[in-house]
C-alpha cells in the first residue's frame, strides 16, 4: 500500500508553466494498492485526475475529508463514478458531512444534487476505520469552521496528514499526542514568516511551524503541503532549500509523489 499525491495546492487550483513541477490541483491523496484506489484523503481537484496517474478505482472506495472548504471537496463533484454508480462511495468527515455536502453540491451552486443523484453514504469520522490493511484515525486541527487531520497506520509505516492547520493554540498539544510514533508528517506550510501576521485566523501554518512539530514529535521525515497558489516552482524550491537547513529530511509534495506504507 502507498499514498499517491494527486493535488497539493491550497485555496484554488492554478495552471501555467510556472506550476509544472509541484502541480496546480488542490488537495487530494489517494490510498493505493496494486494500482487501484481504495480511499482518498480529501477531494480537491486532484481527485478527478486519478486516471492521469494510471490508477483505477476499487469497486468500493472510502473518502476521508479534513473539512468542507471548496478546495477540498470540488473534485468530488467531478468524480464520474459517484454519479454513474460505477463504485460504492462511503464518505467520512468531521461533524455531519451529509447536510453540508448537500448544500455545496446542489442547485444553484451545482447542476445536480449529491443528495438525490449520487451514490454516496456519509458518516461522521469517529474512532478508527480499516481500509485495505491500513488503520485510519483522526484528530482535531485549528482551521476556520473546524477541521481534522488524519493518521494512517499502514503495514510497515505510519504517516500523519495535516493539510490545513494554523499552529499556535492549545490544539497543538492534541496534534502532538496524535502524531507521536509516526514515521512521516505531511504538514501545511502555506505561508512564509513575513506573511503570517496579515493572515492570522486564515487557518494555515509556516514551514517553521511544521519543523517545530516534527522536532517535538521526534518524527524523522517531513513533507510540506497546501502550497500557496501564488507560489511558483521556483519559489517552492527556495522554500525547500531553506527548510532543509532546519530539518534536512524535508521535501515538498508534488503531484505524483508516492509515500510508502
Amino acid at each position: 500500500m502507498h499514498i499517491v499525491v494527486l493535488g497539493a495546492r491550497g485555496s484554488i487550483p492554478v495552471s501555467g508553466p510556472e506550476y509544472l513541477v509541484y502541480g496546480g490541483n488542490t488537495t487530494c491523496f489517494a490510498l493505493v494498492g496494486d494500482g487501484r484506489v481504495a480511499a482518498f484523503i480529501d477531494a480537491g481537484t486532484g481527485m478527478a485526475a486519478y486516471r492521469a496517474f494510471g490508477l483505477t478505482l476499487m469497486p468500493a472506495i472510502d473518502v476521508f475529508l479534513t473539512h468542507y472548504h471548496l478546495d477540498h471537496i470540488q473534485g468530488l463533484s467531478m468524480l464520474d463514478e459517484l454519479w454513474s454508480g460505477g463504485c460504492d462511495v462511503r464518505l467520512f468527515g468531521p461533524g455531519e458531512p451529509g447536510p453540508i455536502l448537500e448544500r455545496a453540491i446542489s442547485p444553484p451552486l451545482f447542476p445536480v444534487s449529491v443528495a438525490s443523484d449520487a451514490a454516496l453514504v456519509c458518516s461522521t469520522m469517529e474512532g478508527e476505520v480499516e481500509v485495505a490493511g491500513c488503520r485510519i484515525s483522526s484528530f482535531p486541527v485549528n482551521h476556520p469552521q473546524s477541521a481534522i487531520g488524519y493518521r494512517i497506520d499502514g503495514p510497515n509505516r505510519s504517516i500523519a496528514i495535516i493539510t490545513d492547520h494554523e499552529a499556535g493554540t492549545d490544539i497543538d498539544d492534541a496534534i502532538l499526542a496524535a502524531v507521536t510514533g509516526v514515521d512521516l508528517i505531511v504538514h501545511d506550510a502555506q505561508y512564509v514568516v513575513d506573511e503570517r501576521e496579515s493572515h492570522r485566523g486564515w487557518g494555515h501554518s509556516t514551514f517553521e511551524d511544521a519543523v517545530a512539530l516534527v522536532r517535538a514529535a521526534d518524527v524523522p521525515d517531513l513533507l510540506l503541503t497546501s502550497h500557496d497558489p501564488r507560489r511558483t516552482d521556483e519559489a517552492m524550491e527556495a522554500i525547500v532549500k531553506r527548510v532543509r537547513t532546519l530539518h534536512p529530511a524535508t521535501d515538498a509534495v508534488r503531484q505524483g509523489t508516492e509515500i510508502m506504507l
